[in-house]
């Protein structure tokens, strides 16, 4: 199940969307996805996802704010679903 926290409706829909251009539609997958992405993210914005935590906001709106442009996450989210997807097929 897709397990969003603090992520507003508007950025939880382009996190979806994203995975699904990516071939991942099942929502286990899909939130394995988020975490990775998420590992991403702290690894690339560490102080972002702390204040993110601390202050239970979305880390969409903080990062649209901060002026960094979401489309390199989009692709980001992307790659990471369609790896998932894939592993998912090769364990069929």
């Amino acid at each position: 199940m897709l397990h969003f926290r603090y992520t507003c409706a508007p950025h939880q829909r382009m996190f979806i969307d994203a995975v699904k251009r990516g071939g991942c539609h099942d929502p286990e997958k899909m939130d394995e996805v988020r975490r990775k992405t998420l590992a991403w993210l702290s690894i690339r914005f560490p102080r972002m996802v702390l204040d993110h935590f601390n202050e239970s906001s979305c880390l969409g709106c903080k990062l649209e704010r901060s002026g960094v442009g979401l489309e390199e996450l989009g692709r980001v989210i992307t790659r990471l679903a369609t790896g998932v997807a894939a592993a998912e097929e090769v364990q069929r």
